[in-house]
């Protein structure tokens, strides 16, 4: 039986893989120009990358299947970087601009379009914009510059992941701001913006105890205290008034987590592992120095990434696990079909015990569906957390009123009464909702193309 992917659990998936690229060799002539297809080819050449095994990507008009530039736009496309112009073609032989170029690096790093250029040479000391012409010994220099992980900060990465899959317990505090985006068919004007701060505390043999405080930014309505245990009897979660009696509740929530306590904690036993399995090139690691944080030196670790093909990471991930039956449905979950997800943040290391102690990551996802059975357009979340307590006594004991709790039934938002017409915003000229999914091509088409010309 699938189980049913929720937000908080999509991002919880999202937040455990990690990937690590490689050096491959790249494909334009040093001293020459470089058109579209040689760029591309240089980018999926420099990362390995390609189609993933029974592809159903199918290639752009002008690209045959014996082009030199066939398999990197599959891949390409796959992984949700590039679309192709409005009408249908990728133009591998048009010379690339430093915008289109500027578009696919960003977009492997979570960046969005409009940023890429300045966030590229802020953070990565890439300067496409100083050039009118990009030529082979530019767009090498860029890529590395923007994909490579500095080989000390991988070697970091598996010892912390090493040490983290032998701890015992711990505890965790987190602040987290969420703004959920919403369909604009939905009766309930606007998004909905939540800010939470949470403590939790963690053991490997008894499960983890949460407690949260919820608030919104609507006047008059007060803060939400939750609770919540993910044990081996399953998942509980305490509520404020979830029936309409004023008084908060125990709910069984088992039913609505894709994994059972026992299979998450096998994924934190296996994490080196899976990580290993995942250098399949979704996140890019930066050495960003040390700090002195309370006498201890951390090592300050930047991440970037995009997740643009979910059915990839479940192969690799059923490759690492010894029991790999929780992901064989994923997949095919509605949720994640078409689902990206980009994140950029920090993390700070314990260069003594390797073990991880703060993390400030942002993420948006995007479920990019038209299916009446996922409301939401996707989120924005941000989350800085502290983690203390290693391998210290926990207590985490289960109250009696949980264990005995009725199941929760999600509502059905798409069955609520339609809302009023509200005024069109956030559309391009060609009449689609701004996306970071844009086309690499498409910003400088648009100067190019009349304004009713339909998007790709």
């Amino acid at each position: 039986m699938k189980k049913p992917l929720t937000l908080a659990s999509t991002a919880l998936l999202a937040l455990s893989l990690s990937a690590t690229p490689v050096l491959a060799a790249n494909t334009a002539s040093p001293e020459s120009s470089v058109t579209r297809g040689q760029f591309f080819k240089q980018v999926t050449d420099y990362l390995e990358m390609t189609p993933g095994s029974g592809s159903s990507v199918k290639l752009p008009s002008d690209i045959t299947k014996d082009s030199p530039y066939a398999s990197s736009v599959q891949a390409l496309i796959e992984r949700q970087i590039i679309d192709g112009y409005p009408d249908g073609t990728f133009r591998p032989d048009q010379p690339i601009t430093k915008q289109e170029a500027s578009y696919v690096l960003a977009r492997f790093l979570g960046l969005e379009d409009n940023a890429a250029l300045d966030q590229l040479k802020s953070k990565f000391g890439v300067s496409l914009e100083d050039q009118s012409v990009l030529l082979s010994s530019s767009t090498q220099e860029a890529i590395r510059l923007s994909l490579e992980n500095d080989p000390k900060v991988v070697k970091w990465l598996e010892q912390s992941y090493a040490e983290q899959a032998k701890l015992k317990s711990y505890k965790m505090v987190m602040d987290q701001k969420v703004k959920v985006l919403l369909k604009e068919a939905l009766p309930i004007p606007g998004d909905l913006q939540t800010s939470m701060k949470s403590e939790a505390a963690f053991d490997s043999a008894k499960g983890m105890h949460m407690t949260m405080k919820m608030e919104m930014p609507i006047p008059g309505t007060p803060a939400m205290d939750m609770e919540q245990y993910l044990v081996p009897e399953g998942t509980f979660m305490k509520i404020p008034d979830p029936d309409g009696t004023g008084s908060a509740k125990w709910v069984n929530m088992s039913k609505q987590m894709p994994f059972t306590f026992e299979q998450l904690m096998e994924l934190q036993k296996n994490s080196a592992s899976m990580n290993q399995a995942m250098m399949n090139k979704m996140f890019f690691y930066r050495d960003l120095g040390t700090e002195t944080v309370g006498g201890k030196t951390m090592r300050k670790i930047g991440v970037n990434g995009k997740i643009g093909d979910m059915k990839q990471i479940m192969e690799a991930l059923t490759k690492a696990m010894p029991d790999n039956s929780m992901f064989q449905s994923l997949p095919e979950t509605p949720e994640l079909q078409n689902m990206t997800m980009s994140m950029h943040g920090t993390m700070w290391i314990n260069e003594m015990t390797m073990l991880t102690e703060k993390m400030d990551v942002a993420m948006k996802i995007n479920y990019n569906s038209d299916s009446a059975d996922i409301p939401l357009q996707g989120m924005d979340m941000s989350m800085a957390a502290q983690y203390t307590s290693f391998n210290e006594p926990v207590d985490i004991v289960l109250p009696a009123e949980a264990k005995n709790a009725e199941e929760f039934a999600i509502p059905d938002l798409t069955e609520l009464p339609e809302a009023p017409a509200q005024p069109e915003s956030g559309k391009t000229d060609e009449g689609k909702p701004e996306t970071d999914k844009a086309d690499a091509g498409q910003a400088a088409e648009a100067k190019q193309e009349p304004a009713a010309q339909p998007a790709d």
